[in-house]
């Protein structure tokens, strides 16, 4: 058997696999019930399974380690795993190091928590230790002990990974890397760091020179170069925090090829992986920015496939554009693999939450339609913690299809569903495509951002106003181009693309009828470039609310503007516009650019009757620029992103007469799916291509041809 990643989906035996999988953590259930667990996924249509194989668990003292069950029969990982492949189940081992997984100290042995050196932790600004539980990752002592539980783990995996007639087929590597860092805001300055930070500067920039000369700063050698620390305050600390985003996307990507070089000398050639954590309080508008993290590693790695987290917590209308959005994003990003979820909700990790199995039937659905070719529901079993070993308490998960007795729930029978339809409808369901005539520009320096603004900080490091500027990358990502563009374009129920900016050629964006730019004052050289190329090839940008004038540096960079002949000014009016003739438009900010260029069709104006809007026509193609900032808010939003797209004679891939209906055509070379879709509490009759059809509250209906 072989197993691995290509190009849209994953591969078994040379054929495309949609992998249904379900977790189970061994070691949070009673050995006596693993068979059960393990039957129940395999009858729901799972073709596959996955667990955590916790170090601090089966290494219960230094040098102690147990694999088998002869200190307690839980830690017989052997008797698992061979127990997967009876039931005829694949599987997915995610052995660390950390696991996280609400397991005490993220899976990181107790014994090691109290031996390991000051120098190997991460540590503060000030060199204090961060948390007792949260290592340097690039320091030589904790590597050293990884490998050690590496040299235990790793041959057992090899001798039942696929190729060896075992059902192990993909294994994730370490987890959530970054994660601490973007909940609490708080940056490793770990000496091995901080050198590890200057050699980055100097393989950079090379010379001295050159970086005084970007910065603006007069550093005698790189050696001389501190990381920086605290608020910004100056273009300076600017310009070190925007390369201090860059190296620890480098660190990241280190540290998972120090992991991975270390794996493949035991001889495994299963696919490897990693998962993207990012759904917060039911929002998933940070999910892009833990992406970028890894943009270092997707860039240079493709043996590794990256696996969303989708934890949604609840669906609703507000939410519901925010899975879709995540999967295109990584579509961009991660060309050569599939779009998965390593995460895939399946009940709660708070009990306070509460997850209806409607409600997760309508988001599973809805991720086929957005185009998931594979997930694993996480958790498929409630698990109860080992004496001491759960962060939150004894009970892992509640509201899971299935209790850790091995009882059913109603969200079983909901799963067993959606597991049918994906059997049944196969390889056409897996290869199926939609149809997008828009493609959205994601620029990934927006997302850099994690070290300067974080979930729980409360502080921002970065004020713009006080670098002369007028618009937060943050807000604009998540505001403008996320939670405004994405969601509104959803909403409209009009399909679009999304393609990286510094990845993408002409000719690729020119397959589009528009392509749309969220920007804020800042964006290099190369970028502009592209974007002015691609419209005077015959393209039609939107771009909002500014036309950038500085590179990623603040430095001055005017290359679009120029390329465009477009003259502006920076004014201050009320927040209503009008534009294409929609009145009292919100505008988000007082601070708007004004146009002055006489050879341009004006689309808006201020309450001062400034032109902040034009249509201009270069070379073979065109240009709307509009200098005012909005998000999706009010239904002069939608109806502005209407008339923008009708001008191209953008349409709809169905007809649907109820516009509170979401929808998605997928086609498939022997059949195609409609998607229909009602994220609302009532229920909805409507017509969809002339058939009347009723949807209950949360509820999907497919129809296909």
């Amino acid at each position: 058997m072989s197993f691995s990643a290509s190009k849209g989906y994953f591969v078994k035996n040379g054929k495309p696999v949609f992998i249904i999988s379900g977790e189970i953590h061994y070691f949070r259930l009673d050995p006596k019930l693993w068979e059960k667990h393990l039957t129940l996924l395999k009858q729901s249509g799972a073709n596959t399974t996955s667990t955590y194989i916790p170090w601090d668990w089966h290494e219960y003292e230094e040098n102690k380690f147990d694999f088998t069950g002869e200190t307690n029969p839980t830690r017989n990982l052997i008797r698992y795993i061979k127990l997967c492949k009876r039931v005829g189940l694949d599987l997915i081992v995610k052995p660390g190091p950390y696991i996280l997984a609400e397991y005490e100290n993220q899976g990181l042995p107790e014994w090691l928590i109290n031996k390991i050196s000051k120098s190997a932790h991460a540590l503060d600004e000030n060199e204090n230790v961060i948390s007792p539980d949260l290592m340097s990752y690039m320091s030589d002592e904790y590597l050293d002990y990884s490998f050690l539980w590496y040299d235990k783990i790793m041959p057992i995996i090899a001798e039942h990974q696929e190729s060896n007639g075992g059902p192990i087929i993909m294994m994730q590597v370490c987890n959530e890397v970054g994660v601490f860092q973007w909940l609490s805001g708080r940056i490793d300055y770990n000496p091995s760091v901080i050198k590890l930070y200057k050699e980055f500067l100097n393989d950079k920039y090379s010379s001295i020179e050159y970086l005084n000369k970007t910065y603006g700063t007069n550093y005698l050698s790189f050696e001389k170069i501190s990381a920086p620390i605290g608020k910004i305050e100056t273009k300076q600390d600017y310009c070190a925090y925007y390369d201090f985003h860059l190296f620890y996307r480098h660190y990241y990507a280190l540290y998972l090829d120090v992991l991975i070089k270390k794996i493949k000398t035991f001889d495994i050639s299963i696919q490897l992986t990693h998962n993207i954590p990012g759904w917060i309080y039911g929002n998933a508008a940070e999910l892009p920015m833990l992406i970028s993290t890894y943009e270092e590693i997707m860039r240079t790695r493709d043996d590794i496939v990256f696996g969303l987290d989708h934890i949604p917590e609840f669906v609703s209308f507000r939410n519901a554009h925010s899975d879709l959005a995540c999967n295109k994003i990584l579509e961009a990003m991660q060309p050569y693999g599939p779009v998965w979820a390593a995460e895939f909700q399946c009940g709660t990790r708070e009990h306070h939450v509460k997850s209806d199995a409607s409600d997760l039937e309508t988001f599973y659905f809805a991720s086929l339609a957005h185009g998931m070719k594979s997930f694993n529901y996480y958790m498929f079993s409630q698990g109860i913690n080992p004496a001491g070993k759960g962060f939150f308490g004894k009970t892992f998960y509640y509201q899971t299809a299935i209790s850790a007795k091995a009882e059913k729930s109603a969200l079983y029978n909901s799963i067993n569903t959606v597991n049918d339809f994906i059997i049944k409808e196969n390889e056409n369901l897996l290869l199926s495509k939609t149809k997008s005539e828009i493609c959205v520009g994601l620029y990934k320096p927006y997302f850099y951002t994690e070290l300067t603004t974080s979930q729980l900080l409360k502080e921002k490091r970065l004020d713009v106003s006080k670098l002369g500027l007028s618009l937060d990358p943050r807000f604009v990502r998540e505001e403008i181009f996320f939670n405004g563009l994405l969601r509104g374009l959803q909403t409209l129920n009009i399909n679009y693309d999304i393609k990286d900016l510094q990845n993408s050629a002409v000719d690729e964006l020119l397959k589009y009828k528009q392509l749309w730019v969220a920007a804020t004052e800042f964006m290099d050289s190369d970028t502009q470039k592209l974007l002015s190329d691609y419209v005077k090839a015959g393209g039609h940008l939107i771009m909002y609310p500014v036309i950038p004038t500085l590179d990623l540096y603040l430095n001055p960079c005017t290359k679009l503007r120029d390329e465009l002949k477009i003259e502006y000014s920076k004014s201050a009016s009320p927040n209503k516009v009008n534009a294409f003739g929609i009145e009292d438009l919100f505008t988000i900010f007082k601070d708007k650019q004004i146009f002055a260029d006489n050879n341009s069709d004006v689309v808006a104006i201020t309450e001062f009757d400034e032109v902040c809007g034009i249509r201009k026509k270069v070379g073979k193609g065109n240009i709307i620029a509009l200098g005012f900032a909005f998000g999706y808010t009010s239904d002069e939003h939608l109806h502005l992103f209407e008339k923008i797209v009708a001008l191209d004679k953008i349409k709809r891939q169905a007809k649907v007469s109820d516009p509170d209906i979401q929808f998605v055509l997928r086609k498939g070379k022997k059949g195609s799916y409609l998607f229909l879709l009602n994220y609302h509490n009532q229920t909805k009759t409507f017509t969809a291509n002339s058939k009347k059809v009723t949807l209950k509250p949360f509820s999907c209906k497919i129809i296909k041809n």
